[in-house]
């Protein structure tokens, strides 16, 4: 599976992760972006061609 960052509705980054569950798979692309919430705005992840989750954070204001 693979995991896309967004940033701006775009692909800034993509991770390959190594758990084989789509539950799994979720989690540990939860703490990647954790660790880069400040560079992206969500992730999807796509196991080939299955779309498996997306995540996008609130607008930011201020």
């Amino acid at each position: 599976m693979r995991c896309y960052f967004m940033r701006g509705g775009h692909i800034g980054a993509v991770e390959v992760l190594t758990d084989s569950s789509d539950a799994a798979a979720i989690k540990q692309a939860e703490g990647l972006f954790r660790e880069r919430s400040e560079k992206f705005d969500g992730f999807e992840i796509w196991d080939r061609a299955r779309f498996v989750h997306r995540y996008e954070e609130a607008k930011r204001t201020g």
